[in-house]
Parts: C-alpha cells; structure tokens; sequence
C-alpha cells in the first residue's frame, strides 16, 4: 500500500495524538513511537531525495 504524502502528514498527526495519551499499555507507545519514526524518516527521505531538473 503506497501513501501519498497527505496521508502520511494525516497519520503522523494522528500518531502523535496516539503517544501523547496518557492511559495506555506501554508496548502499544512504543509501537506508536516506532512507527511515528519511521514515517517522519520517510517524509524526510522524500525531501531529500527529490532531484531538481537541470536548467541544461
């Protein structure tokens, strides 16, 4: 399942909410927290890794 970047902006929002709850099992934030990660590295990789196109 591919996500668009919007999706991704949504789920990290909502990933965010998720961790800051207070009433819940500690393996579950800490899935939260990993997946949060690896999200925000993803939305990261995809600025870096985009190429401007020559002006050649």
């Amino acid at each position: 399942m591919v996500l668009t970047d919007k999706e991704k902006k949504l789920l990290i929002r909502v990933l965010k909410k998720e961790k800051i709850k207070v009433f819940g099992k500690k393996e579950k934030k800490d899935d939260v927290s990993a997946l949060l990660d690896k999200l925000e590295q993803s939305v990261r990789n995809e600025k870096v890794n985009k190429v401007k196109p020559s002006k050649l």
